[in-house]
């Protein structure tokens, strides 16, 4: 990590745009944190998946809070794209590709606030794009999930352990996830959870403003920078 991150700043500085190709390249885990509304949350969703038609998207619905799927979805991509992955436990469904129903085979119907059935189900949605890709380039798989605070509220430790093993996965394919906790930063159980991923990003909307989010690293003392949405 690059000296700059000790300290608050923008998002123009070329060693933290450095920083952000190094995860790029790496794979990552993003905790998005915030007691912000659902379009705070949604624009933040857009964002981390990326444009592109290259990309692989899986997408994990939790919080009945949520809105539709699409809104967490840039809009050059659908639901019903052959390289996006919804599993829609508040509803208990799921769609994927066409190509794919036979990897789906031995799994059972999503079940609300299941982490461990979760898990499984976006390690087996990453796999598959993994396969069908023959090699994911890196940053070209996008997770993400909305949210954990069903999960955590029901059993933090077994959440804890699911998402590590899931979060490896994620590093395994270089790929770039987000999980989002909608809860103010300073609530202990981001705190729990932080030492599980790459980054922390805050979420704030502040009244006429756009969101805004700050980047926190875990490894690093007091280590934050802003940058718009």
């Amino acid at each position: 990590m690059v000296s700059v991150l000790r300290s608050c700043g923008d998002g123009d500085r070329p060693d933290f745009h450095a920083w952000l190709r190094e995860l790029r390249e790496r794979g990552s885990n993003l905790l998005v944190t915030g007691d912000v509304p659902d379009t705070v949350s949604a624009t933040a969703s857009r964002t981390l998946f990326g444009r592109g038609t290259d990309r692989y998207r899986t997408l994990a619905l939790v919080d009945r809070t949520v809105a539709a799927p699409g809104s967490r979805l840039p809009d050059d991509a659908s639901v019903d794209d052959s390289t996006t992955w919804v599993v829609d436990q508040r509803n208990c469904e799921r769609s994927i590709p066409a190509d794919a129903t036979s990897v789906t085979s031995n799994l059972e119907p999503p079940e609300r606030k299941d982490v461990g059935q979760l898990c499984e189900e976006l390690q087996t949605a990453i796999g598959f794009f993994e396969e069908r890709a023959g090699g994911l380039d890196p940053a070209q798989l996008r997770v993400g999930v909305d949210s954990l605070s069903p999960l955590v509220q029901r059993d933090l430790a077994a959440t804890k352990r699911h998402l590590r093993t899931l979060a490896a996965t994620v590093r395994g394919v270089h790929g770039m996830a987000h999980y989002h906790l909608r809860v103010p930063d300073d609530e202990d159980v981001v705190a729990a959870l932080t030492p599980l991923f790459d980054v922390r990003i805050e979420l704030r909307k502040r009244p006429g403003r756009n969101p805004e989010q700050r980047w926190h690293v875990p490894e690093l003392d007091a280590t934050t920078m802003w940058v718009e949405l």
